[in-house]
């Protein structure tokens, strides 16, 4: 099913889950789908498996997902180490499950990761919807700007041409200020940038956690997390409570300025994602 008419009649609510490290040990990522699928999630995000690709563990969750639990899933595709001919087989392997939804994205670069026919995600947009027209691409985006971007309006430059190679939605990154994600949406639209604009949320379960998140992506950490975090020190309990609050608050902030749609960072914790949805949509 093409995920993108949904947010023509509703605010959409969606969760990202990650493959197992090892083949075969699905048990941890068949509980989080299970919790998360008894919250009836618009649709699910499934994320690239060992060494950036797609991969069969990304298809194969996705699979399980459609099949056993009745969900939207959505592939991610990067451009780290992917080939044109790999590519293709991935893409013919998902047409077979049918899984229709393909999130874009270049990836993160590791000392493992390799660029080969594919350099930035607008690349490998345009050459999936050749080879694929029927599937329907979402894009990331990054409300305080990748953290290799000169600028956010450089970053935003960038952004348009994902829209122009054909993604119909986006995705933002982590992000914990809202006055950022607010910022970013009215540069889009300047840009002339109209697709549905989903944000990222991520709850603060640890403070290891966090700083391994800031330091992969970026994120600002605005004084009042700053604070609850140095509160909460080395209680876990308390900052897993205190996380989710926290990421509640950002929702329900989101969803009183309009935002199109919410996708939880879940970390196959499918506790919180109960939680954390029980509470923003009761």
């Amino acid at each position: 099913m093409n995920i993108r008419p949904l947010f023509d009649k509703k605010t959409v609510f969606s969760a990202e889950v990650f493959p197992p490290k090892k083949s075969g040990a699905m048990e941890g990522v068949i509980r989080a789908l299970r919790k998360i699928a008894a919250l009836d999630p618009d649709f699910i995000s499934i994320t690239c498996g060992a060494g950036g690709n797609g991969g069969a563990t990304t298809s194969d969750v996705c699979s399980v997902a459609v099949d056993a639990f009745d969900l939207n899933a959505v592939a991610h595709f990067t451009c780290v180490n992917m080939t044109k001919a790999h590519c293709v087989e991935e893409l013919e392997t998902l047409e077979r499950k049918g899984i229709d939804n393909i999130l874009v994205l270049r990836g993160d670069v590791g000392e493992q990761s390799r660029f080969f026919d594919f350099h930035h995600a607008d690349e490998l947009a345009a050459f999936i919807l050749k080879t694929y027209p029927a599937c329907n691409l979402i894009g990331a985006c990054y409300p305080e700007g990748h953290v290799e971007a000169d600028s956010l309006e450089t970053d935003v430059d960038n952004l348009k041409r994902k829209i122009d190679a054909g993604v119909t939605h986006l995705i933002s990154q982590l992000f914990f200020d809202n006055a950022k994600f607010y910022r970013f949406r009215e540069l889009a639209a300047k840009r002339g940038i109209a697709v549905p604009i989903e944000a990222g949320i991520m709850p603060v379960l640890n403070a290891a956690q966090i700083k391994r998140m800031v330091s992969m992506c970026g994120a600002s950490i605005p004084y009042e997390l700053s604070r609850i975090i140095a509160l909460c020190g080395d209680d876990g309990a308390a900052m897993e409570r205190a996380g989710i609050d926290y990421a509640v608050g950002q929702i329900e902030d989101l969803l009183a300025h309009g935002v199109d749609g919410i996708h939880l960072y879940s970390m196959n914790r499918g506790d919180v994602a109960e939680t954390v949805f029980g509470r923003v949509r009761a």
